[in-house]
Order: C-alpha cells, then structure tokens, then sequence
C-alpha cells in the first residue's frame, strides 16, 4: 500500500496561535505559557477588582441589614412565602439587588471557566503535535543522515544516531527540572517516550513521515504497524541509551497543590475577617458556609493536582503562574478596595452629622 504525502501544519485556533506567538521571540514554550497566563491575569485584573467588590459590597449589605433580617425570620419564619416576600422588599427597599450583584461574579466564573477549558484542550492538541513534530524531525535526520553516509553498515546507523542525538539537544522544549515540557512532571514518565506511550499521546491520526500526511492507525496492515514501530525504535534507541530517564519530580503537581491551597486559604481567611460579625449573626447558615469552604480549601487543590499529575507539564506551569499572580494581586486589591471604602464610610459619616446638625 502506498501514501500520498502531504504538508502537516502546526495546530492553529486562536490559543495555539497567542502561545506560538509568544514562543517566537521568547523561544521557549514553557516560559511563553508562563508570560501568556500573566499577561491574560493582567488583563482579567480588573474584572477580578469589581468581582470582589462585589462581594464586599454584598458582605457590607448583608451585615447592615442583618438585624432587620433577623426580626423578618423571627416574625415571619413560620410562613416561608411571606417570609420571602418581606425580605425581597427589604432589599427592594435598601436598593440591594441580589441579581445585579450575581452577574459579575457569574461572569469571572463562566469568563476563568472558558479561558481553563479551552486552553487545556489547545495545549492537548499542541502537546500531540508536538510529541509526533519532535519523533519525526529525529527520523528525517536517521534517514537522511543514514543516507547520505558512505561506509559500512554499522557506520551509516552510528552517523545516523550521532545526529539524532544532536538534534535532539537543538529541538527538546525542556524547562528547568522538565526535560520533556510536552509530557506529566512525574517520575514515571520517561522524557522519551516508548512506542506505546507515543502512540497515546499522539492519538489514531499518525503520521509516518515528516511531509506526510495523517492516517489512521487502526486502517494500518500488520505489517505496516510493525514498520511503524521499528522505524520508531530505531530512531529513538540512541535517545533511550543516552537520554532515557524520568521526565520530572512532582514538583508542578506539589507547586500547583500549594499554590492552589495558599490562594484559596488566603481569601478565605480574609473574607472570615471581614465578615466576622456576620459569620456569627447568621448562625447556621455561618456554619454551612464555612464548611463549603473547607471543601473547597481541600477539593481544588486536589484537582488541580491530579491535572498536573497527569497532563502535560505546560498546563500545570499554566496553573502555577495563574495562581501566583492571583496571590501577588490579591493584598494590592484587597488595599485599594479598603481604601475606597474607607473614603465612603467617612463620606456617610460627614453627611450623617451634618443631616443631624440641620435637624436640631
């Protein structure tokens, strides 16, 4: 059976792009996933700002109103209806609108959502190009090099490995600990990656040269996928003899797991701080909050683990930067707000006093 071969371009979509933009003057890819999260934190900043104003406009709201919340549920808690009713009128009425306040929060969340989501499946798709890109520019080099060798066999396959080697060291995307960016940080994944594995992570479409074109592994002869993986394990041997070993040491998962716990113990703590007299006010409700919030404080942290632990290195740098540069935000944030704040509350006092000094 015969291939008619074609050019297969790199991924494109509008993250591929942003990353492969980034990567062409900083020439790394784990730095410019890196400079690329800072970049879209920066940019989110202020949506982030009038997210957690929103929360301290309803923490405010929520306290001011809380003991006129009380004497409704002591009057009317035995009719949940009207219950209802005279509180949605008090908010009416306090010009507190539980909806409005709703809609930027919704939109951080369903805006950080998509942004996860979608980058996690473009460095997927970048990772499985990537993966196939790297084997197959090595086997152009055997081939090529193998070729153009005069000797005796054993010459030809030591030249042709020799460069294969050489090539290797010009076109691996390491990063710091990582030796393979493309592949887990974990030490049990090789940074070269056996046939088995390759094939995983390269999915069915399978190209068999560097200007050919995809298809399906499943629709190979047997013969065909045992050439496949010889020409594969030919190529890789001098890599697997030379620079065989563990792609990584946890240390992204463990980063991302820190990071993680640290930014959500961190607001917790604050909005525990901020909110003491309600937390105490509310009762019950306090309570269940609270305990969300420890579930949360556990369950994010692991998630973002697991991810780490299990997806490309890149993705969990990714989630690594996002969280730093929401830890470096948050105290500059969290100031400007106590600021602006503080200059309402002072605003309401002035105008409290001089109403009282017109009445008497």
């Amino acid at each position: 059976m015969e291939f008619i071969f074609l050019m297969v371009s790199e991924p494109t979509g509008f993250w591929q792009s942003l990353i492969s933009f980034f990567e062409s003057f900083i020439f790394n890819y784990a730095w410019a996933i890196i400079v690329l999260t800072i970049c879209i934190k920066i940019i989110l900043t202020p949506l982030d700002f009038f997210n957690k104003k929103v929360a301290r406009d309803n923490m405010r709201m929520q306290t001011a109103l809380a003991p006129q919340l009380a004497r409704l549920q002591k009057q009317y808690g035995g009719d949940r209806a009207v219950l209802n009713q005279k509180t949605q009128e008090l908010y009416k009425s306090s010009g507190y609108n539980i909806m409005g306040s709703c809609f930027i929060m919704l939109l951080n969340l369903i805006l950080t959502m998509v942004i996860f989501l979608t980058l996690f499946g473009a460095l997927n798709s970048m990772s499985s190009y990537k993966i196939e890109q790297q084997y197959l520019i090595l086997k152009d080099t055997y081939d090529t090099t193998y070729t153009q060798t005069d000797g005796s066999e054993e010459e030809k396959v030591n030249q042709a490995q020799n460069a294969v080697l050489l090539k290797y060291d010009e076109i691996q995307d390491n990063f710091l600990w990582i030796r393979n960016v493309w592949v887990a940080d974990n030490p049990w994944t090789s940074a070269i990656l056996p046939f088995n594995s390759y094939l995983s992570s390269v999915g069915d479409q399978v190209r068999l040269s560097l200007d050919g074109e995809s298809v399906s592994y499943k629709e190979l002869s047997d013969d065909e996928k045992e050439n496949f993986k010889n020409d594969y394990e030919k190529v890789m041997l001098i890599l697997n003899e030379e620079k065989a070993g563990v792609n990584g040491y946890l240390i992204t998962a463990v980063l991302a797991i820190a990071t993680s716990f640290l930014s959500q113990y961190l607001m917790q703590k604050h909005t525990a701080r901020k909110n003491a007299k309600k937390a105490i006010e509310s009762g019950s409700p306090a309570v269940a909050t609270a305990q969300t919030n420890k579930i949360l404080l556990i369950i994010l942290p692991i998630i973002m683990g697991i991810i780490t632990l299990f997806y490309n290195a890149v993705f969990g740098l990714y989630i690594i930067a996002g969280q730093v540069v929401s830890l470096a935000t948050f105290p500059i944030i969290d100031k400007l707000l106590d600021i602006y704040y503080d200059k309402k509350d002072k605003k309401l006092a002035q105008k409290n006093t001089v109403d009282y000094s017109r009445k008497n």
